[in-house]
């Protein structure tokens, strides 16, 4: 198996959509007016019109962890709080410090299976002060070689930026101006989530507003959603001070 290599991001420094579920709605109405005399004596009735709605499902939780666990146990081999996955650390060490997830600097990755490409990871991002670059991955292969990022970043008034990596890496979204004023008075902490949804449909929120929503190539579909890529988990791109915590991966 050819070793994982870090290539250099040319689209920006090594520093640097909640989903939209839906609603089907489904009315069925009708009046039914019978002719006496058409049916033989039976008396004509009028029958009352019925309206249903289907409300739309909740995600289904494949699992969560709250990392409740003391300082230094190592996360990689580690069962989730619920769910029963256990943790694979892609490149780097993961470790539980004050009860959330973290990380030594590098382009590091922390994910489960999810048993299907189509799912989402939702984590809270603590940034680890005022230069960052901390989210989530997914569609992973097993080896760690082929994944998407979902990524928040100090730049440009903080910033979104959506990655794929697939032998080098090519940007899928970016969205600026997230914040207003200096770092030093953005949240502490937001939530992260992006979900990889059939037909290619990726969405982004950041702090559950939808942030971006894309659909993947042809090809990229082709590439990334299939039984092979079903890795879900936590991401950080050269930001060893940052943590997560309350991760779930659910379905998309």
């Amino acid at each position: 198996m050819t070793a994982y290599q870090q290539p250099e991001r040319t689209h920006r420094t090594p520093w640097f959509v909640f989903a939209a579920f839906a609603l089907v709605v489904s009315l069925a109405a009708g009046v039914v007016s019978a002719d006496a005399a058409g049916l033989g004596g039976i008396t004509s009735r009028t029958l009352s019109a019925s309206r249903q709605i289907k409300a739309a499902q909740a995600p289904t939780v494949i699992a969560w962890d709250n990392f409740n666990a003391p300082n230094n146990t190592n996360l990689n081999g580690r069962t989730t709080t619920g769910g029963g996955k256990t943790w694979i650390a892609r490149r780097g060490t993961w470790t539980i410090q004050g009860n959330r997830a973290d990380t030594n600097s590098g382009d590091v990755a922390l994910v489960l299976d999810a048993g299907t490409p189509y799912a989402a990871v939702e984590a809270t991002t603590f940034r680890g002060g005022t230069t960052f670059d901390i989210g989530v991955v997914t569609n992973m292969n097993s080896a760690g070689t082929q994944f998407l990022t979902a990524e928040l970043l100090s730049t440009n008034s903080g910033e979104l930026q959506v990655w794929k990596y697939d032998g080098g890496w090519t940007l899928l979204a970016n969205v600026t101006n997230l914040y207003s004023g200096a770092a030093t008075g953005w949240p502490a902490s937001t939530t992260v989530r992006m979900s990889s949804s059939t037909g290619g449909v990726m969405t982004v929120t950041i702090g559950g507003a939808v942030v971006s929503t894309f659909t993947l190539s042809a090809a990229d579909r082709t590439t990334f959603q299939n039984a092979t890529h079903q890795f879900f988990g936590l991401y950080s791109y050269f930001d060893g001070v940052s943590v997560w915590d309350d991760v779930h991966v659910d379905s998309a």
